[in-house]
């Protein structure tokens, strides 16, 4: 089979021609169609995660992918041959999905509807669980004031919608140029974290506290000032570890760090609203397999969006 793989950290990714997988007990293999990266992708290829968690060469990027299933491992009974779906590999990393086939764990995947062409699906899987995740931890209600930190950025947009589904004031926090984008989501308001203090401007338009901060890119420092807007009683997510429970526990502020579980029932619960009408599709761009390549250049440079390779 053809794949985009790396040969060695912070090399250049190229094709190569690899034997097709065959899914052990659990797990079924996939044909893909498209795949999505994350920045984890980059930092993986880039070997900010060797010494964590090393992996054999060639290394096969990305995980999030759709397609459709063409052969099905010992005790898997939810999926058989011929099933569209979508989720993520479940297995360790460089064994990816930027290739012709990859195998998936049964329990990280979901039937794909039909409504939900490959490419989106390809770029729902971990940022849109990851979003239903922060919002479930931080107890959105109706009429909470809540703010999303990177706002236009793959999790952030989902967050904005989630947290507006369920009937939330959101406040999005994003970069210059994105401020429609995000109101399109949901956002009854929008702050340019580039025009001045964040702080600032989220105790002057709101005095009683915001209930909550769902953040996704914020550094630990970062995230402790802002956390002065939430009122006692709130709650902030971090997607990056940075928020302190001991800190932010003096002010019975409940401080969560999300750690993404993509897993059937919640991918199947987000294919659904999207299926209603009731999620709307990231921004996205697509590259081919033979140009995965310019994708990580892409991803590395930011801009917010997903980045999907269709193969």
């Amino acid at each position: 089979m053809r794949a985009f793989a790396y040969d060695s950290y912070g090399g250049t990714g190229s094709i190569h021609e690899l034997p097709d997988p065959t899914p052990e007990a659990g797990h079924v293999r996939v044909r893909v169609h498209a795949a999505s990266l994350n920045p984890f992708d980059n930092f993986v290829v880039q070997g900010y995660m060797k010494d964590r968690m090393p992996t054999p060469f060639p290394l096969v990027p990305c995980a999030d992918l759709s397609g459709t299933v063409d052969m099905v491992g010992p005790e898997v009974e939810d999926f058989k041959t011929g099933d569209q779906v979508f989720g993520i590999t479940g297995r360790m990393i460089g064994q990816g999905t930027l290739a012709e086939r990859t195998v998936a764990s049964s329990t990280t995947i979901a039937k794909r509807p039909a409504a939900i062409e490959d490419i989106e699906a390809a770029a729902m899987p971990l940022v849109s669980v990851s979003a239903l995740m922060s919002v479930e931890a931080a107890g959105v209600k109706p009429k909470d004031v809540v703010v999303v930190i990177g706002a236009s950025g793959g999790i952030g947009g989902y967050a904005v919608q989630l947290a507006a589904l369920r009937g939330a004031h959101v406040v999005a926090v994003t970069s210059k140029g994105h401020e429609d984008y995000v109101r399109k989501l949901g956002a009854a308001e929008v702050i340019d974290r580039g025009a001045g203090d964040v702080l600032g401007q989220l105790r002057s338009r709101h005095t009683g506290g915001v209930a909550a901060i769902i953040d996704t890119i914020s550094d630990a420092a970062g995230l402790a000032r802002l956390s002065e807007a939430v009122r006692n009683g709130g709650a902030v997510t971090s997607m990056r570890g940075a928020a302190s429970a001991e800190d932010l526990g003096k002010r019975d502020i409940k401080a969560v760090n999300i750690g993404t579980q993509v897993n059937t029932a919640r991918l199947s619960e987000l294919a659904q609203l999207r299926t209603e009408g009731k999620l709307q599709s990231p921004r996205i761009r697509t590259f081919t397999l033979d140009h995965a390549g310019d994708a990580f250049t892409a991803i590395g440079q930011g801009g917010g969006g997903k980045l999907v390779v269709t193969i």
